[in-house]
């Protein structure tokens, strides 16, 4: 494999270079500058789901690309001068190629300059994909009439479970958190693909946790002679501005815990970002709905151009 420490210089489409992570810098530095609000576009969430979907990255006309070799798309590309007719061209370049050159998660403010897209593509907005977006002040706060209950549960749990503690994602501390990922899904019934999948990510997080700085929090409280997980949170800068939640776990055995780990995440990045994204429903009603109790101060729409 080609090294060099400009590989926009070397990985020009049609050259395609497998992620890994020697490619952290050069995506951040991207996503920092172009991408506000989207989790899709983070080194980490891109290293980690690498094995699922097998992401590749080159250049053109020095924009990065990343193309998720399973589905057959590239991500919106990132850099300077971006323009629907360089869109079609690289479209159409992928096409000659074999590829579908569609492109997927497309920021609404591209949409809304350029109405001319439609004329190009076949313009679809994903709702199951779109992502949550949260003020961190409001998580912690909780003011307001459409969060009163979840500051309900959070006071009952801090009545029942007074003595309940947070500590950092330790070695220790991941392998219990694997255990409870592990037995929430041999209590559900019916398993998706993409829960599977999750769990298989989440092993692989905590095994790359600390080179690929990710962050977290565990809750656990007092049963009798030993401490229980209550639940658990991981999360990774995604700018200046936002961090991911990348996963979370509850032991539902203790009531108010979805809230209190919610609230005690935000509490640890209230000085450290703006916003929260706690990713896509991907259409599940139950998690819809939780997501949406929050009072999202954002929907980010997942848009998607298909090419002709």
């Amino acid at each position: 494999m080609l090294q060099s420490n400009k590989p926009g210089l070397q990985y020009r489409y049609p050259v395609l270079k497998e992620l890994d992570q020697s490619d952290r810098e050069i995506i951040r530095k991207y996503t920092e500058k172009y991408n506000r609000f989207s989790c899709e576009f983070s080194f980490t969430s891109l290293f980690l789901w690498h094995d699922i979907y097998r992401y590749q990255l080159s250049f053109y006309n020095d924009w990065l690309i990343v193309f998720d070799t399973r589905n057959d798309y590239i991500l919106m590309p990132m850099g300077e001068g971006i323009t629907p007719e360089g869109l079609l061209s690289l479209s159409n370049r992928l096409k000659q190629d074999g590829y579908s050159g569609d492109i997927s998660n497309v920021p609404p403010q591209f949409i809304e300059r350029y109405p001319e897209l439609g004329h190009y593509y076949e313009v679809e907005n994903e709702r199951s994909l779109s992502e949550y977006i949260y003020s961190v002040e409001k998580l912690v706060e909780l003011k307001g009439k459409k969060l009163r209950k979840k500051k309900n549960h959070i006071s009952q749990f801090l009545k029942n479970y007074p003595e309940y503690q947070i500590r950092p994602m330790d070695s220790a501390v991941r392998n219990h958190c694997l255990m409870l990922a592990e037995k929430r899904l041999s209590e559900n019934r019916v398993v998706s693909n993409s829960i599977r999948e999750e769990g298989v990510v989440l092993k692989k997080a905590f095994k790359y946790f600390e080179s690929i700085s990710l962050e977290g929090i565990a809750i656990y409280i007092n049963s009798g002679s030993q401490n229980q997980l209550a639940g658990f949170a991981v999360y990774s800068r995604l700018n200046r501005d936002v961090f991911t939640i990348n996963f979370e776990k509850i032991n539902y055995a203790y009531p108010g815990a979805a809230q209190i780990i919610n609230w005690e995440t935000a509490k640890q990045l209230k000085h450290r970002c703006r916003y929260i994204n706690r990713e896509q429903d991907l259409g599940v009603p139950g998690l819809r709905k939780a997501k949406l109790s929050y009072d999202p101060e954002l929907l980010y729409p997942a848009y998607f151009l298909n090419a002709p």
